[in-house]
């Protein structure tokens, strides 16, 4: 008896305890919403820029984009043209212009209406120059293994990228690739010409750069892989600036270095202290790919 008593005592003990269940509502200050600028001059895709704000941190719109700007491209110090905006996408603004080599670009946003005023009035990115990208001269296929030259851990067919740096030292380079269309996520690919100017990537004792494999087999009915590359320029800020975000975007373990703000190249005119995030790139551009041949 004394056992069923006991027993009986815990039960509504425990049932008490879940009955008395609180929602707790977390106090979360708002911050200001930011401006968020991301855009591409090269020579051989249209200029486009896209603008938003930030949103609220429990908001389901990270970004809320932002409509009705003037958006100016500006060559060697002259405006160039004025992009129109998109009228099926809100805050993409874009204009049938290519970049030329070793001409220098700039973005002004103006930016009026009903929005927060830390977003309204006008912004301005760094005068950049577009720099001369060398050509992918070729793409191969090579069956590589721990033996070869250039050497894989794994092995199979490679896809194997052939480029020379251009010559004067100070050169960087950003590779993205795509497979079947589909970019890479998270990739941060960058070469750099510091101690080895003029290099040929592909001739004399350095190799081409294995640049994807192994392919995998296709199913039957299925078409074989289709590799793309796109090799940039680079300026060296840019460089720089995706090496921090990228270092932003990798932590996470207790002895990572606490996150720290990461600097674009926007900023409103006469407050250079004050950024937007985001980044307008000038890059220079060359395109090649293959299909891998089972």
């Amino acid at each position: 008896m004394k056992r069923f008593s006991l027993f009986l005592i815990v039960f509504t003990l425990l049932i008490s305890i879940s009955a008395c269940t609180d929602v707790v509502e977390l106090d979360v200050d708002s911050s200001e919403p930011e401006l968020v600028v991301d855009g591409v001059i090269t020579n051989d895709r249209n200029v486009f820029v896209k603008l938003s704000q930030t949103a609220a941190y429990f908001d389901n719109n990270p970004f809320i984009p932002l409509k009705n700007a003037r958006v100016s491209l500006w060559k060697d110090g002259q405006e160039l043209v004025v992009l129109n905006e998109n009228a099926s996408t809100p805050g993409l603004y874009e204009s049938a212009t290519l970049g030329e080599f070793n001409a220098t670009y700039q973005i002004k946003v103006e930016i009026s209406g009903d929005v927060p005023d830390k977003i309204a009035g006008t912004w301005i990115s760094v005068i950049d120059t577009l720099r001369p990208v060398p050509p992918i001269d070729s793409m191969k296929q090579r069956t590589l293994n721990r033996n070869t030259t250039p050497q894989a851990f794994f092995e199979g067919d490679y896809a194997l990228m052939y480029f020379g740096d251009l010559p004067g030292e100070g050169d960087y380079y950003r590779v993205i690739r795509n497979l079947n269309d589909s970019i890479f996520a998270q990739e941060n690919n960058f070469i750099s010409d510091e101690g080895f100017d003029e290099i040929y990537f592909g001739q004399g004792f350095i190799p081409p750069i294995a640049i994807y494999g192994p392919f995998e087999e296709p199913e039957a009915g299925e078409e074989a892989d289709s590799l793309g590359v796109l090799l940039q320029s680079v300026s060296p800020e840019f460089f720089d600036y995706m090496q921090v975000l990228n270092s932003q975007v990798q932590t996470g373990s207790p002895f990572d270095a606490p996150p720290a703000l990461v600097l674009g190249n926007i900023h409103k005119e006469n407050e250079p202290n004050t950024y937007a995030f985001g980044y307008f790139q000038v890059v220079g551009s060359s395109r090649n790919g293959i299909r891998y041949q089972p």
